[in-house]
């Protein structure tokens, strides 16, 4: 069970390369392109609750608190960055840019996520750090 968390969590593995933050967001970008149009806000909420129900057993299976190797979240918030946007490279550009900001930077309510909501925060800021960076480039984009 615990490889089966390591695996999901680090999204097949990507977590464990150097910066897996970075290549879990480029990652996210993968899939969104992949998964263009209205099955992307249906793949955004699967894996999203998949990475929410993960954040306590991947803690366990990764005896840490907040697994740097869980890029799950990444990925998830990423996705939520470019739902219901152009598709369109300068969207994903920009949507890469704007939400590693947010995610490496966590201005608050962010930061807030990540400390109060217990395992579930794991998740919770990335989901933010998405939902800001979706709001920014529908000002730009839409």
């Amino acid at each position: 069970m615990k490889l089966l968390v390591r695996t999901l969590t680090s999204f097949f593995c990507v977590g464990y390369l150097p910066a897996g933050g970075t290549w879990g967001s480029a990652a996210g970008l993968a899939v969104a392109a992949l998964c263009q149009g209205a099955f992307l806000p249906l793949i955004t909420g699967v894996l999203s609750v998949v990475g929410l129900l993960a954040c306590r057993p991947a803690q366990i299976a990764f005896a840490k608190e907040d697994p740097p190797e869980f890029v799950l979240d990444e990925v998830c918030g990423m996705l939520v960055s470019l739902v219901w946007l152009p598709f369109r490279a300068p969207v994903f550009i920009a949507a890469f840019a704007l939400f590693r900001f947010f995610d490496i930077l966590k201005p608050w309510p962010i930061s807030w996520l990540e400390r109060r909501t217990g395992p579930a925060g794991i998740m919770l800021d990335d989901l933010a750090a998405g939902v800001f960076t979706n709001l920014i480039l529908r000002f730009f984009f839409s």
